[in-house]
């Protein structure tokens, strides 16, 4: 299951979710990922910053990076929700 972290009509065209089963033998650092029609990547939280650029270049990849920023408190509250602490 891939639960959205943030409302997705808060992030559009943006969809911000993570794995509720990718932390449970990994203990995974908390991180993102953010797909949209024009592709998608995955970061880090806590700082933020890329862990997978994915398909988005350059451009993408940063308009992406500023939507975790802003909702970073939100996807740390959800994963800690899910994971457990960081």
């Amino acid at each position: 299951m891939s639960p959205n972290v943030v409302d997705p009509r808060r992030t559009a065209p943006y969809r911000l979710y993570f794995w509720s089963n990718e932390n449970i033998d990994t203990h995974k650092r908390a991180h993102v990922h953010v797909e949209s029609s024009d592709g998608h990547a995955e970061f880090w939280l806590s700082p933020v910053r890329v862990k997978e650029p994915g398909s988005y270049n350059d451009i993408q990849r940063a308009r992406a990076r500023r939507l975790v920023e802003q909702f970073e408190p939100e996807c740390l509250e959800a994963w800690e929700r899910v994971h457990g602490s960081r």
